[in-house]
C-alpha cells in the first residue's frame, strides 16, 4: 500500500503556522485533499486490522475519524483547528464504549498510535476494578511483558487517582491498578517513521501487541456494555 502521509503532514505543518479561519478558508481544497489522504490511511488500516480483529470489519473511516474543528466553548485556547488528524478504530465507531485503537498524525514527532479502554461509565469502571481484584495476573502478564513495555511503556496515568478508590482494600497487592480511570497506552511515531514505507507495518505491529489487552478488557466489560 502507498503511504499517503506526506501531503497530510505538509498540510498540518502549514496549519500549525496559520491556525486561523481566513488561512483555512483559502486552503480548504488542500485541507480536503489531506483529509482524503487520512481517510485512505484509516480505511487501509481498518482492512489490515480486521484480519486479526473481526469486530473492525465493515467500519468506515467516517465512523472512526475525529473532526479537525476544535470545541472552543470552554477552552481558553481559541485557535479554531486541531493541528492533527486522528481516528479511533473501535467496534461501532469512535464513540464506542469498548476498546479502540487510536491513530494520530501530527508534525514535530507528535504522531502516535495506541489505545485501549477509555472509560466514561462508572459501572464499566467498577466492573474492571472488581475483576482486577480477583484476577490481576491476567492484565499484569500482558502489560509487564517486555515487548509490550518496549512498545508502549506504562499505562497512561491521565486522571489516575492518588489513593485507592473507596470500597477497595488499600492493602491489596496490586492496588495501584485500581487507581486508573482509563486503561490506555500510546506509542510515539516520529516524523521519519510517518513518512516511511513501513508506516503501516509499524501501526499494525503496535496493534498486534495491544490486542491481548483490548480483548481482555472487552471480555470483562461485555455484560455491562451489552446488558
Amino acid at each position: 500500500m502507498i503511504n499517503p502521509a506526506n501531503n497530510i503532514m505538509s498540510f498540518l505543518a502549514a496549519l500549525q503556522q496559520n491556525n486561523n479561519k481566513p488561512w483555512f478558508d483559502q486552503n480548504r481544497n488542500w485541507y480536503k485533499a489531506a483529509q482524503a489522504d487520512f481517510n485512505q490511511l484509516v480505511t487501509d488500516m481498518i482492512e489490515i486490522l480486521s484480519d486479526t480483529e473481526p469486530k473492525f470489519a465493515g467500519l468506515t473511516a467516517k465512523e472512526c475519524n475525529y473532526r479537525i474543528f476544535r470545541d472552543l466553548r470552554f477552552s481558553p485556547d481559541k485557535t479554531p483547528y486541531k493541528t492533527h488528524f486522528s481516528a479511533n478504530i473501535a467496534p461501532g465507531g469512535k464513540n464506542s464504549p469498548k476498546c479502540g485503537f487510536y491513530i494520530q498524525l501530527e508534525p514535530h514527532n507528535l504522531s502516535m498510535c495506541g489505545g485501549g479502554l477509555w472509560i466514561e461509565d462508572k459501572n464499566i469502571l467498577k466492573a474492571v476494578r472488581d475483576e482486577l481484584c480477583i484476577v490481576p495476573e491476567d492484565l499484569l502478564e500482558i502489560i509487564e511483558a517486555k515487548e509490550f513495555k518496549r512498545c508502549f511503556g506504562e499505562l497512561w496515568d491521565y486522571q489516575k487517582l492518588k489513593k485507592v478508590p473507596t470500597g477497595y482494600d488499600s492493602n491489596f497487592a496490586h492496588a495501584e491498578l485500581l487507581k486508573y480511570k482509563h486503561f490506555i497506552v500510546t506509542n510515539t511515531i516520529t516524523d521519519e517513521q510517518v513518512s516511511s514505507p513501513d508506516l503501516y507495518n509499524h501501526i499494525a505491529n503496535a496493534y498486534r501487541i495491544l490486542q491481548p489487552m483490548c480483548r481482555l478488557l472487552d471480555d470483562i466489560i461485555e455484560d455491562e456494555v451489552c446488558g
